[in-house]
């Protein structure tokens, strides 16, 4: 919760402490759904949250995961829209919630805590942006690259052969991390650990060769073999 104070000066972090009260979610609960009211803003504690939205095909797809620090609704504090994405629990989680309204309130007699939210917005716009761009433009394989390394980069830990997550991560959850099939991203994990890339270590993914995934990101095609 730390990080998301940083960005405030300690009397709006203090006054924003004021309002909140903690709310616990157990892995596989809905904290929202898509389509309901913007009553609360949150912040996470500890834990992973995931935005899932369902295509018309009835598939849901994991827009982003969301860890400690991450802040959810946003953009309700400004608007009052509803929730344009339905929010899930991938580990049991504690989040901070605030009602909408009294930050809106605490907002309009603070205009340093306005612009700090503008910020933590335009972040996630920026972030949204960059995402799309490589749904786009990035090959899967890349995308899976890119999407390993930042999980190695925010809670993974060194070993002695590379980088371990932190958490297991079936090959269908991967797959709608990166807008992919679980079949295609078990071929491309396969195709990795035989090249010594990545291996599966007490069920979590360890990164063997990380310089080998990120070159993916700037020559997609340098490497490895196979597409997206």
């Amino acid at each position: 919760m730390a990080e998301f104070f940083e960005r405030f000066s300690r009397e709006d972090a203090e006054a924003v402490r004021k309002l909140g009260s903690p709310v616990a979610v157990r892995r596989g609960e809905t904290l929202f759904e898509r389509g309901d009211e913007a009553r609360r803003f949150f912040w996470i504690d500890d834990g992973r949250m995931d935005v899932v939205v369902t295509s018309p095909q009835g598939k849901n797809l994991v827009l982003r995961r969301l860890g400690a620090g991450d802040v959810i609704g946003e953009i309700a504090i400004f608007t009052g829209a509803r929730r344009t994405a339905t929010l899930v629990a991938a580990e049991d989680s504690r989040l901070f919630a605030v009602d909408s309204r009294d930050l809106r309130d605490l907002v309009q007699r603070r205009p340093t805590l306005a612009v700090a939210l503008l910020g933590i917005l335009s972040e996630r716009t920026r972030a949204l942006t960059e995402q799309l761009e490589d749904s786009f433009f990035l090959p899967m394989r890349a995308r899976l690259a890119k999407t390993l390394l930042e999980l190695a980069e925010e809670s993974g830990r060194e070993t002695d052969d590379g980088v371990l997550l932190a958490e297991p991560l079936s090959q269908a959850l991967l797959g709608r991390l990166v807008y992919a099939s679980r079949e295609e991203v078990n071929r491309e994990l396969g195709r990795w650990s035989k090249q010594g890339w990545i291996r599966r270590r007490d069920g979590l993914l360890e990164l063997l060769d990380p310089g080998a995934l990120a070159e993916l990101l700037s020559d997609p095609t340098a490497r490895g073999g196979g597409g997206g």
